[in-house]
Formats: C-alpha cells, sequence, structure tokens
C-alpha cells in the first residue's frame, strides 16, 4: 500500500474541501496550542523577553499609529533625534503581512493585545501551512504532511522564539524549497524559479537579516548541487538559478537597498568590544561566543539543555526524521533535506566545526549572521520535512529491522531516564526542570504507539492523530512554556516588562503638555524601554542596535552635544543640576527637570568653518569657548555667510515623522540649524525652491537661508527608498506574470 496516495474516498468530495481539509485542521490545532494566549487572557508572548516589550512592541506602535495617520514612517522621529527607521530594518516595515497588523483598527490609540496574540499564532499558521504545502509538493500524505506542518510551525526554532522579525523571516523555507525543487524536476522551471526567488525575498523583508542569510545560504547550497550533478556544470540550471537570484535580489529591494545605505553610514554593536562598522566583519570571537555549544546537542530532546538558542525538536519529531532516513534513503528529497539538516546543526556548532571558520572566511556577508547558534533553525526545517517521509514509509517499508530498532531505542531512552529519576527521588535530590521526564514518558508511549501501529492494532488514521498528540504534547514544553501568568504577582517587578510601559503615563502626559517642542532625556535603568516611540515623544536616547557613524564619532552624552539637540527636559531620582527647575515628580518617584539652558530646536547662525577630519571636529565640539548657538563647522567647504546686528526670528512651526517646517526671520545671510539628525535622504526647500542641506557640527542639519521671512520645509524622501519599492514591485509583478501568464493565455485561447 502506497500512503503517500488519496485515500479513495477523497474523489468522493468536492475537490475544494479536498485541499481545504489540510489547512483547516492546522489552524484548528495552532490555534489550540496557543490556548494561553487566544483563548484565555491569562498569558501574553510579549513577556517572553524584555526585548519584546522594551523594543518590539514600541516599533509596532509607532508604526501603527503613523499609518493611522496617513503616514509612513520612513524615519523614526523619537529616538536619538531621529533615526532611519526603514533602515534600521529590524522594526519590520518593509514586510507586507505587518501592515495587516498596523491597519487593524487601534482602542484609544494603542494597539490591541488580542491582534498582537493573533498576529502571532498566524506566524506559527503559516511556517506550518507552508511546510504542509512543501510535502503534499512532495508527494507525501495528507496526514504525514500535517504532523510535518506542526513539526515545523511549533516546534525547533520557530517554537522556541518570540521575535517576529526572526519568526517572519523564518516561515518562507518552505516556500523557497518548493519551487525550487520544482524548478530542479523540470517543471515550469522558468516561472518556479523566479518564485522561489520571490519568496527568499520575502524572508529577506522580514526586517532581520539572520535567518535570510542561513535560507539563502541553503537554498545556494542545493542549487550548486544541482549544477553541478552530473559532474560537470549543467548551464540550464545556472540559468534557472541565476532567475532565482535576480527575483531574489528585486522582491528583497524594499528592505534591502535602503538596509545597505544605512549600514554603511552606521555601527552597530555586535557584542565584541567595540562597535562594527558595514566593511569591518565581525569579529570571529563573537560567532565563537554565540556558537552552539557541543553539549546543547542534548538539548534537542531534552527541554531547557543548550546555551544561546534552543536546539529543541522532541523525541517524536527525531525519531520520525530518523526513519524516514533510514527508510526512505533512495528518495532524492530525503537526502538533499537530511543534507540540509546535518549541514544546519554543523553551521550552528561554529567554532566546533572548521568548515565554519571557512564559510566566514570566505562567503560575502555570512558573517553578518553573528548568532551562529540560530542556523539550527536549518536543521530544524530539514528535520520537519523528513517527519513527513518517516510517516509514510512506516508502513510500506519492508525494512522490518529499522521499526524495531527504533521501538527498542525509545524504550531505552525512557526506561533510562525514569531510572535516573527514581535515584535521584529517592536521593532526595530532585531535578529542578523535570521537563525531560515528559520526554521520557513520551517515548514509551510512542514507542508502543509504533509497535501496535506496525502489528496492524491501530489504523493509518488512529495512528496519526495519536502522533500528533504526542507530538504536541512535547512541543509544549518547548514552546510557551516559560510565559508567565500575568496574574501572578510573585513575579519580580523588574521582570514585568508590560506593566513598564504604563507606570509612567502621568509623565508621558505631563511632557506633552510642556510648551512644544519637546525632548528629554532619562538613564536607562530609570525607564529601560523605548519610551519615546512608545509615547510618540521625542527622547534623546533609545535602545537600538546600531547608529549612524556620525553619533557614534563623538560622545553623544557630550553636554554640549545633548544642549545642541534641544533636550529641555530630564528625568532622573537625582538632585537637580545648577541649570535645571524642578517641573513634576511622578507616581514612580521620578522628577521631570526644566533644562534652562538647552537650544531652541531651530536657530541661525552666521559663521561657519570647515573640519578636515574627526580630530578637528571632536576639538571643535568640545572648545568650551566656541558658542554653538553662533558658530558651525562642516566637513564640506563652508558657504559664504554674513554677518549683521539685530534680533533674528527662527522657530519650528510643526513636525511629523518625517518633515517638519520652519519659519525663519534674519538680517542678514546665514544658515538655519534643526536640532535633528542629518542622514541622506532628507530633502530641504526655502520658500519651495531646492536647497542643500549640509551636515552640520557633524550631527544635524543645516540650510542656508537669504535675509527676509523664509518659511524652510525638510521632508524625508529617501531614493534608497523610492528604488527598493520599485524592485520589489517589479519582483512581485515579474514572478507573478511568469506565474499566471501562461494559464491566463490557455483560458484565453
Amino acid at each position: 500500500m502506497q500512503v503517500a496516495e488519496k485515500h479513495h474516498t477523497d474523489r468522493d468530495r468536492p475537490r475544494w474541501l479536498v485541499h481545504l481539509a489540510g489547512p483547516a485542521i492546522l489552524f484548528l490545532l495552532c490555534t489550540g496550542f496557543f490556548w494561553k494566549i487566544v483563548l484565555t487572557n491569562q498569558y501574553t508572548w510579549l513577556e517572553g523577553s524584555p526585548d519584546l516589550a522594551h523594543q518590539v512592541l514600541p516599533w509596532f506602535q509607532f508604526q501603527a499609529g503613523e499609518i493611522h495617520a496617513g503616514r509612513i514612517p520612513l524615519w523614526d522621529p523619537y529616538l536619538w533625534g531621529g533615526q532611519s527607521l526603514i533602515g534600521q530594518a529590524q522594526p519590520g516595515l518593509a514586510y507586507p503581512l505587518n501592515w495587516i497588523l498596523f491597519l487593524l483598527p487601534l482602542r484609544n490609540g494603542w494597539i490591541r493585545m488580542v491582534y498582537l496574540h493573533w498576529y502571532f499564532v498566524l506566524i506559527h499558521f503559516m511556517a506550518a501551512l507552508f511546510c504542509y504545502w512543501l510535502c503534499r509538493d512532495l508527494k507525501r500524505s495528507r496526514a504525514a504532511s500535517i504532523i510535518a506542518g506542526l513539526a515545523f510551525g511549533l516546534g525547533g526554532y520557530i517554537g522556541t522564539t518570540d521575535w517576529p522579525q526572526m519568526l517572519n523571516g523564518a516561515v518562507w523555507a518552505p516556500l523557497v524549497f518548493l519551487f525550487l525543487l520544482r524548478a530542479t524536476r523540470g517543471e515550469r522551471p522558468l516561472a518556479n524559479s523566479a518564485l522561489s526567488g520571490m519568496f527568499l525575498g520575502m524572508a529577506w523583508l522580514s526586517g532581520h537579516h539572520q535567518i535570510p542569510i542561513f535560507i539563502t545560504l541553503a537554498a545556494g547550497a542545493v542549487w550548486l548541487f544541482f549544477v553541478l550533478k552530473s559532474g560537470r556544470f549543467e548551464l540550464k540550471m545556472v540559468r534557472f538559478g541565476a532567475i532565482f537570484v535576480l527575483f531574489f535580489l528585486l522582491t528583497s529591494g524594499l528592505q534591502t537597498v535602503p538596509a545597505y545605505e544605512y549600514g554603511k553610514l552606521a555601527k552597530r554593536w555586535v557584542g565584541s568590544s567595540e562597535a562594527v562598522g558595514w566593511k569591518d566583519p565581525i569579529p570571529y570571537n563573537v560567532h565563537d561566543f554565540f556558537s552552539l555549544r557541543a553539549t546543547s546537542l542534548l538539548g534537542i530532546v531534552i527541554p531547557g539543555h543548550h546555551r544561546h538558542t534552543d536546539p529543541s525538536i522532541g523525541l517524536v519529531a527525531l525519531s520520525l526524521a530518523l526513519l524516514g532516513v533510514a527508510l526512505s534513503w533512495k528518495s532524492l528529497p530525503v537526502r538533499i533535506f537530511g543534507a540540509i539538516a546535518a549541514g544546519g546543526l554543523l553551521f550552528s556548532l561554529g567554532r566546533n566545526n572548521v568548515f565554519h571558520g571557512i564559510l566566514y572566511s570566505i562567503i560575502p556577508a555570512a558573517e553578518k549572521a553573528r548568532n551562529v547558534s540560530t542556523a539550527v533553525f536549518i536543521f530544524h526545517f530539514g528535520i520537519a520535512v523528513l517527519v513527513a517521509y518517516g510517516i509514510d514509509s512506516y508502513l510500506s517499508s519492508e525494512h522490518a529491522p529499522w521499526q524495531r530498532r527504533m521501538w527498542i531505542a525509545l524504550s531505552v531512552f525512557g526506561a533510562v531516564v525514569f531510572t535516573i529519576l527514581a535515584v535521584l527521588v529517592l536521593a532526595q535530590k530532585p531535578p529542578g526542570d523535570d521537563r525531560f521526564v515528559v520526554n521520557a514518558f513520551v517515548a514509551l508511549l510512542f514507542a508502543m504507539l509504533l509497535y501496535g501501529w506496525r502489528r496492524g492494532a491501530l489504523s493509518q488514521t488512529a495512528a496519526c492523530v495519536l502522533t500528533a498528540g504526542l507530538m504536541l504534547i512535547e512541543l509544549n514544553n518547548f514552546c510557551g512554556y516559560y510565559w508567565p501568568n500575568r496574574d501572578d504577582k510573585s513575579r519580580p517587578k523588574n521582570l514585568r516588562y508590560l506593566e513598564e510601559l504604563t507606570e509612567n503615563a502621568d509623565l508621558a502626559q505631563l511632557l506633552r503638555s510642556q510648551p512644544w517642542p519637546v525632548r528629554f532625556e532619562v538613564p536607562t535603568e530609570e525607564i529601560p524601554f523605548n519610551f519615546g516611540d512608545w509615547y510618540g515623544i521625542d527622547q534623546y536616547g533609545g535602545y537600538l542596535a546600531s547608529l549612524p557613524v556620525n553619533f557614534v564619532r563623538f560622545d553623544q552624552f557630550n553636554a554640549r552635544i545633548v544642549k545642541m539637540f534641544g533636550v529641555n527636559y530630564s528625568v532622573t531620582r537625582k538632585p537637580p543640576e545648577p541649570n535645571q527647575q524642578e517641573v513634576f515628580t511622578a507616581k514612580s518617584g521620578l522628577k521631570l527637570y526644566w533644562n534652562t539652558d538647552a537650544f531652541p530646536r531651530a536657530w541661525a547662525v552666521h559663521e561657519a568653518v570647515q573640519a578636515h577630519n574627526d580630530i578637528e571636529a571632536i576639538g571643535f565640539i568640545n572648545d568650551a569657548n566656541i558658542d554653538l548657538r553662533k558658530k558651525v563647522f562642516l566637513f564640506s567647504s563652508p558657504p559664504q555667510l554674513e554677518t549683521c546686528n539685530g534680533d533674528e526670528s527662527v522657530r519650528m512651526q510643526k513636525r511629523t515623522s518625517g518633515s517638519l517646517s520652519v519659519e525663519a526671520d534674519l538680517k542678514c545671510r546665514g544658515m538655519v540649524l534643526v536640532g535633528d539628525s542629518y542622514f541622506p535622504g532628507w530633502r530641504a526647500t526655502v520658500d519651495g525652491k531646492p536647497a542643500k542641506i549640509f551636515e552640520a557640527n557633524g550631527m544635524i542639519r543645516g540650510v542656508v537661508v537669504e535675509a527676509g521671512r523664509h518659511t524652510i520645509e525638510m521632508k524625508y524622501r529617501p531614493r534608497s527608498v523610492y528604488l527598493g519599492a520599485l524592485m520589489t514591485f517589479a519582483g512581485f509583478l515579474g514572478a507573478s506574470a511568469l506565474w499566471f501568464g501562461p494559464r491566463i493565455r490557455r483560458r484565453s485561447s
């Protein structure tokens, strides 16, 4: 009997119902699996890590608020004097599926928690569904494909990771390989190569580069295999691989082009002693530190036994994958996904694998993925597909010894673990984390299930249902296991991350009531999350992975720089400085002080000099004898300015996330400075006529203005975004045309 064939009753059902059955079952199982966040109000995935509440949620809130205001938030004005949001990549602005979340109705201006919970569930459902489709395309049975989808979408890296920017890139791996393998089989190779590249581009649009790098390496290795499969270069495969690369580059453009522009002008903190620039390779000692430790290999089946990335996939999935390899090794897809799984696991070992060091040295951009241990995702992906082969080959195979070996291995594992547990309990030294006992129990039950299935005591349907049930029980001990109950008041205050977001709402309200414009500073130990993004108030500071070079070249906390950026309020518990006046005390005990000597947000100078290098620039900033309100330095040749007497008026009129307007009334030709970050992509006009924006004082923006009353407008309109958007549109349009074009022509004829 070929279990991969459709059951005869499928022919008696409507075709659409047959195709819908698998996805519907997956959706129900994913929903039930995440009962904590969609069926109760007691848990949230956003408490899984401080990063989620401190950084990711404020990013989402800012983007949703801007989109509801009718603006595309390419620029984030609320942190560090303003930063390119799309250039940072991680906020996920370029990811089309995030737009759905941001467009959903807000409640009193805030993203609803229920939407965020369903957003999280749907990410996992997409992963499960895409893996299901891949397995069905590989001629696996519906039941086997469902179980493989569960292993991929709820287990492994996807099941143990909460960061959406990571997950959104990972879910596309099955579709990349679905269409790649179709192309290599000769099934409409042009269209399928384009679609494979398009879906890899979607992974890169997600925000974070790490998982997409690993998917790209794995896909490149498979393409190389088919190019060299016959022992010589297959030019046909080279052409299809080139189409794959073309559509990957095109589709990813909306994110990769702005990120490339930003990356060349930024420094990134990667865990080394110094921040690194675009041309600086991430030091190998960082890869060494973030490698998957050899002892963490036990964590594949023993929950909690790992360092850095969790390698857990569970005994059920691992056993089925091993059966798939043993019983279906002659199948080319099994060998491919077996190699993918082995390659991902070996790569994740980093320092313990000499070949990782070689790849680090010779493959461009591979070193940018600093957390080597996350390559275990590729291992999990390969295992998930092999699960389907294990199920389908279990009954159809004539190699009974392999089935018998698996029963014995599972039984021995369970018996050994229970023996060890009994010894520990009798010695009154019970383990702190006893989840491994559940795995042992599942191993014994699964051994019994496989035995009964092989002997015919269980029907195929019953066996698959029970297998899925055991897998879900096991995966539940990995995925969401540590999400805290929000009603648990015994949790330490510093671990209640979401409570921190609302703790100083009164402070935000008071800041909003002050004369505009307002920009404040606060120590990270007092308010660790991105308060500015969360409440929409300018914050000089913030929790980011990188900053532009023009910030990093200076001490950004230099008192003169802080004043120059118009930081007119400080939030602290310390006694006030001589130049500060107390304004307010929040319920949390934090005090708000007005900095009386802060610069206005916009002002005019009439003297400009040139700094020829960073040393001269730093000296200019640090020289207390230079009044930054009257004099400016530029790295380029300074324009001719005029000196004059008399009162002048410069005032910022309005500002949005990507634009601002300044009214200036000057007595003679001068340079109007705006205390916001300089970055390429800003365009200026003076009374509607284009004007050059200077990088003033190495950090802020300046525009030359003639005598008289003028309106200066600045808008963030980066060419990198326009180019990237055009590329992404071309990628989607081209792949769609290649896929649907022939079908439309056939129907019309």
